[in-house]
């Protein structure tokens, strides 16, 4: 590996006598892959338990572990399943920095300000659920957002709302409203040199500075959201002092009302101060993951709070960005819905919405301040399924939210033939038990999960696995 000339300098001054040890992590040592166990799906022990490959644990995120074959990891069933994401061990413990009272705390609302591809989104959105919360997960590049409601599917979560907007917009949308807003922001990827060869490649002392410009007005963006006594937490993947410790710097500058705290004591451990040269002491609050001094990539990690005493703002009227196409269903249509909830599930959902022709399972949006759901919205909630000639045809989020609650399941361990059949989208044989809509489970351990569905009939399953999905 050939390091800029430039950044080599810079980190030289930046770490003194610690370079050469840093040197030959970068440069000699592979880079590190986790993965982190979904608790929406599955117990940390169950997958311990039943794990296919060698793990070793990460002591500062919980369900986070060190794998040795990544591609073998990426291609499992349990991975198409949802029961686990692979991210770097640096990137889990950007949220698990934060105070464990706070993800603890019931209804939380939650703004990730940059999410693609979705591994802070599902980290949280996963840990706030059994309370009630619900996040907003936003990514502007439009493909990104895709792949980011992709990945909120696979882990079967309900409780996301997925969106393709400007910050800016969503500082409009939603004034001092999120109890946490996190801002993962777009970095220029020193952090990841090890992983990365394209992110030495497009390296330069400009491209940093344009980052940093970019930096101070999405985190700007983020602090309008916070409600008074919430939080920020501010992370990038990138070593530059401009674009960490120094965007963190001006913006408490321009924001008397926040302030930096500790994050949590398991992560300090790990950890190395930030810089505090040519800033207040306070700097050292923040932290920074270095390839020698903890296993994982680079990372930047900054966590504010906002005075409870923080004026709010004056509201505006309603943005011409509210709408969405959501509408709550006919009541012919709820009618549907309920029979099939009731023949799948034994119970319907507490709040169903319908936009484009499907029906969805929303969080009770109207009893927070997100009942406004903007235009760039991408996804929200589960999708349930879509009305076809006055029935209702089950999505795959459906199954992958629900499955372990519907009355028809056809459980299988991961290696049985029938399940490479399903992923490759071939029809399988099920037991004659299973009628109708029915969850294809796989076990792990002495839990089950969800990895798709189907409709059972004469001990056959017709295979519902989107096409896009498919292992061949």
């Amino acid at each position: 590996m050939e390091l800029p000339i430039a950044f080599e300098a810079r980190m030289k001054r930046l770490l003194g006598t610690d370079y050469d040890a840093f040197y030959v992590s970068l440069t000699e040592e592979g880079a590190v892959k986790g993965l982190r166990v979904n608790a929406a799906k599955l117990d940390e022990e169950s997958f311990r338990l039943a794990s296919p490959f060698p793990l070793t644990e990460i002591p500062y995120v919980k369900g986070g572990f060190i794998v040795s074959e990544e591609d073998t990891a990426g291609k499992h069933p349990y991975h198409h399943a949802g029961a686990y994401y692979m991210q770097d061990p640096g990137a889990m413990a950007t949220a698990a920095a934060l105070p464990a009272e706070l993800l603890a705390r019931e209804r939380l609302r939650v703004l990730d300000l940059c999410s693609a591809p979705g591994g802070k989104t599902t980290q949280i959105a996963a840990r706030i659920a059994k309370g009630g919360g619900i996040l907003l997960s936003n990514e502007y590049n439009a493909a990104r957002s895709r792949i980011l409601a992709g990945n909120v599917e696979r882990m079967g979560l309900s409780n996301v709302l997925v969106t393709n907007l400007d910050t800016g917009v969503l500082a409009e949308l939603y004034p001092m409203e999120f109890d946490l807003v996190v801002c993962d922001a777009p970095c220029s990827g020193e952090g990841m040199f090890r992983k990365n060869d394209r992110a030495i490649l497009e390296w330069s002392e400009s491209n940093v500075a344009m980052c940093a410009s970019r930096q101070r007005e999405i985190l700007g963006n983020g602090a309008a959201c916070v409600s008074a006594g919430g939080y920020l937490l501010y992370s990038t993947c990138t070593y530059a002092v401009e674009e960490n410790e120094a965007v963190v710097s001006d913006f408490l500058k321009e924001h008397p009302d926040f302030s930096l705290v500790p994050v949590r004591d398991a992560v300090i451990a790990v950890t190395a101060d930030g810089v505090t040269e040519g800033f207040s002491p306070d700097m050292a609050m923040t932290r920074r993951f270095y390839p020698h001094v903890s296993r994982g990539e680079g990372q930047f990690v900054a966590l504010l709070y906002r005075d409870p005493a923080a004026p709010s703002p004056r509201r505006r009227g309603k943005s011409s960005a509210i709408g969405g196409g959501f509408a709550l269903p006919s009541v012919g249509d709820l009618a549907i819905a309920e029979q099939f909830l009731m023949e799948t599930l034994g119970h319907t959902l507490p709040a169903i919405g319908f936009r484009g022709g499907m029906l969805l399972s929303i969080p009770a949006w109207a009893e927070t301040p997100l009942s406004s759901v903007p235009i760039g919205t991408v996804a929200l909630g589960a999708a349930i399924g879509e009305l076809r000639k006055g029935r209702l045809v089950p999505h795959h989020h459906f199954f992958m939210a629900f499955g372990a609650e519907m009355m028809s399941r056809a459980v299988f361990d991961p290696t049985d033939p029938q399940v490479a059949l399903y992923l490759a989208g071939e029809e399988i044989s099920v037991p004659e038990s299973c009628k109708g809509y029915t969850a294809v489970m796989l076990r792990v351990g002495n839990a089950e999960i969800t990895l798709g569905g189907g409709k059972a009939s004469g001990g056959r399953l017709k295979n519902y696995y989107p096409k896009g999905l498919r292992v061949r």
